[in-house]
């Protein structure tokens, strides 16, 4: 598998093999592995700033505190304690605040499913501690958007930003809506698809269908089935790149914890991404030694070049997240992830991601507004307007 991807295990940064071998599965490596890498010249600074960086921080805390903590220096453990103990206040509040929007949501008759957040960390940890998360996502129909959005409102949250609609350009550019409370701090996410309209996905009563729901929280909250879920996470972290150990981390424990596979690389192939499931299995085995995948519908594509160069340019981010902002400009880091991107996207997908691009935006109504009647014409206008916001930010930086 390390030849394939073109790296092995113990090429990557010391620091990084450390932090591997805690967050892996503890029947991967073996106390006496681990100590051999302590023994080496790790720079402690950058194994926790790793470990908070790739948002593992809780697992690895907690790992170290229950089998290894005699191993590592008192101030490292007690820099993870801490990050530990603030993340578990922090999911504490998420999770009150998700099952008080899902039940707002629920006596409104409006079906919601958390995508991520604190139902990812029980489901996959058992333990609302054990797993990072900034806000909650939340996946509505889009014909119950806008009363979703009104119970959200309700509740005193404030949008991220004002948006100008252009013939429902919101819909066409984006797929979720960001919000926050201004005295609690909680960002919430409102979706009406989990992926951006460029990729395909099924309907929202299909998933709604398959849902599973919370045992440890007081009012039951409704997530992704199984195998749905292991689908949306694959495609969210390949589209961030796997920047995050974290996400990683998530598909390894679904892996061990088994997956119906039929049905699985059937999402991916009705979404037309089996490269993108390809790229995540080649990740996890190299990174995580999880169990190779054993499948007919792997076999016909595990020797897709495009998968595995999209692994190799995953890799580069995850070996390199310490100093990427240091070494790359903002323009470059950008250029890298839209090349990156445009690899990751099929044919169909890249079509549609072009016209997308050619369909008005609220950017344009910001730079030449126009009375509601004629928004028409922004099609029109598209290319010359785009020209015009290129100069003006020439300009501005220069």
């Amino acid at each position: 598998m390390a030849n394939r991807v073109g790296m092995k295990e113990d090429s990557l940064p010391i620091e990084l093999q450390l932090l591997l071998s805690i967050i892996s599965d503890e029947t991967v490596h073996t106390e006496d592995y681990i100590r051999n890498l302590i023994e080496q010249s790790i720079d402690w600074d950058t194994f926790v700033l790793l470990a908070y960086q790739h948002r593992v921080y809780p697992v690895v805390a907690s790992r170290i505190k229950s089998s290894y903590e005699t191993l590592f220096p008192i101030e490292v453990n007690k820099q993870l304690s801490q990050m530990y103990i603030r993340n578990t206040f922090q999911m504490l509040k998420l999770t009150a605040e998700m099952e008080k929007l899902c039940r707002e949501l629920e006596t409104q008759h409006i079906r919601s499913l958390v995508l991520k957040g604190p139902v990812l960390a029980e489901a996959l940890y058992g333990d609302f501690s054990l797993r990072t998360s900034k806000d909650v996502d939340l996946l509505v129909s889009k014909d119950d958007l806008a009363l979703a959005e009104k119970v959200i409102l309700q509740q005193g949250y404030k949008p991220d930003k004002e948006t100008l609609q252009v013939l429902n350009s919101l819909f066409v550019k984006d797929h979720h809506i960001g919000y926050t409370h201004p005295e609690t701090g909680v960002q919430v996410e409102l979706h009406w698809r989990m992926s951006p309209d460029t990729y395909k996905e099924p309907a929202f009563s299909e998933l709604w269908e398959r849902r599973r729901s919370t045992v440890k929280t007081n009012y039951p909250v409704h997530y992704l089935g199984h195998e749905d879920l292991f689908v949306y996470l694959v495609l969210h972290g390949a589209r961030h790149g796997w920047f995050r150990l974290r996400w990683l981390a998530d598909v390894d424990r679904m892996i061990r914890e088994g997956l119906n596979w039929d049905a699985v690389f059937d999402g991916f192939q009705y979404q037309d991404s089996m490269h993108v499931s390809e790229q995540t299995l080649l990740l996890s085995e190299l990174l995580f030694n999880s169990p190779s995948v054993e499948h007919p519908k792997r076999l016909h594509y595990e020797f897709d070049n495009r998968a595995l160069e999209l692994a190799q340019e995953a890799l580069k981010m995850i070996t390199e997240l310490v100093n990427f902002k240091e070494t790359q400009s903002a323009d470059e880091a950008n250029a890298y992830f839209e090349r990156y991107n445009m690899l990751l996207m099929s044919p169909q997908q890249k079509w549609k991601q072009m016209l997308s691009t050619l369909y008005p935006s609220s950017q344009d109504a910001q730079l030449l507004p126009l009375p509601k009647w004629l928004h028409f014409m922004y099609f029109p206008l598209r290319p010359f307007l785009w020209a015009w916001r290129k100069k003006k930010q020439q300009q501005a930086s220069a």
